[in-house]
């Protein structure tokens, strides 16, 4: 597999070249729909705390993009039919490790019990590594700037890492001059003002444009024309979701909750939600609203923990 970031907002048949990301095809490539979830690693370490505070901090801490990648139409297929095929035989290694324990708790002979608890281990195992492995795009990462993805060509991640580096800056020759890829022929003309000399191309579209009509999703990225980069903000919409403001929100319902004395598992959810809410919007640029909810979901905490010792001492007095 092959890592490439892709700026947030960029993962889309606008910002990213017609090259199958599996194959590495470039004829016959359509775009096709994506989403991709991701949360930090660290999380799954909370599962030997308590498995509910894992799966609530994982599910608030999730962060979604959805956007569309170049394939060809088996690429494509292939890769959403391993997708199938693994989930069929999560579902049957869950039905199997049902029935492991049955059958290890029943009169049954221990070897049945074993059988299906090394059937549930290995029909998920073997659906991955014969239908879905370097079939597909794997998220590694999603940051506010990037999305950080896995993909099994390697010319793919290479034409897409160089697709964006297009737009930088040509190096300056010895006399001076400028090489730059995208410059315009000679005497070439704006499409949109024949009067102006045109110095870019649309790297989506081949038309000539000049400094007044060129778009850049970033400084760095390459130019489109103003018809592209309408017609792009018409079809893409916001692809990376910012979860602060449900993590803020979820401590601050959490901490409502933890109030209720000897809520143990509650209260201790709320302390990890709140925590962490209140360090990722530390930054004086976050949210003022998020950190108060972040402060009020641990003072509800302090209240509930309060409660809980009073009662504790309460009923050890009695």
């Amino acid at each position: 597999m092959h890592h490439i970031d892709i700026p947030s907002g960029a993962m889309n048949e606008f910002d990213l070249p017609p090259i199958c990301i599996v194959t590495g095809e470039r004829q016959g490539v359509v775009f096709k729909p994506v989403g991709f979830s991701w949360y930090p690693r660290w999380v799954g370490f909370l599962a030997l705390l308590n498995l509910l505070i894992a799966i609530i901090v994982a599910s608030v801490m999730t962060k979604r993009v959805t956007g569309t990648l170049p394939f060809t139409e088996e690429a494509w297929s292939r890769w959403k039919r391993g997708q199938i095929i693994m989930v069929v035989s999560v579902v049957a290694g869950i039905a199997l490790l049902i029935l492991a324990f049955s059958l290890l708790a029943s009169d049954a002979p221990e070897w049945q019990g074993l059988v299906a608890l090394a059937s549930s281990v290995a029909l998920p195992v073997l659906a991955w590594v014969f239908f879905l492995r370097a079939r597909g795009p794997q998220v590694r990462r999603i940051d506010p700037d990037n999305i950080s993805l896995a993909i099994p060509n390697g010319p793919a991640a290479y034409a897409i890492t160089g697709h964006f580096l297009a737009g930088l800056p040509s190096p300056v020759l010895d006399d001076g001059e400028r090489l730059d890829a995208n410059d315009a022929p000679d005497r070439a003309v704006c499409a949109r003002h024949d009067d102006i000399v045109a110095n870019q191309v649309c790297t989506r579209c081949g038309v000539f444009m000049c400094p007044r009509c060129e778009r850049r999703v970033r400084r760095e990225s390459p130019p489109m024309c103003l018809g592209c980069w309408e017609l792009r903000g018409r079809t893409i919409g916001a692809q990376a979701k910012d979860p602060g403001i449900t993590l803020a929100n979820s401590g601050l319902f959490v901490g409502v909750i933890s109030v209720i004395p000897i809520c143990y598992v509650v209260q201790v959810v709320s302390l990890v939600l709140n925590t962490v809410s209140l360090v990722r919007n530390r930054h004086p640029d976050s949210p003022r609203i998020d950190r108060k909810k972040a402060i009020a979901g641990l003072a509800l905490t302090g209240i509930g923990l309060l409660l809980t010792l009073g009662m504790q001492l309460y009923s050890g007095d009695g």
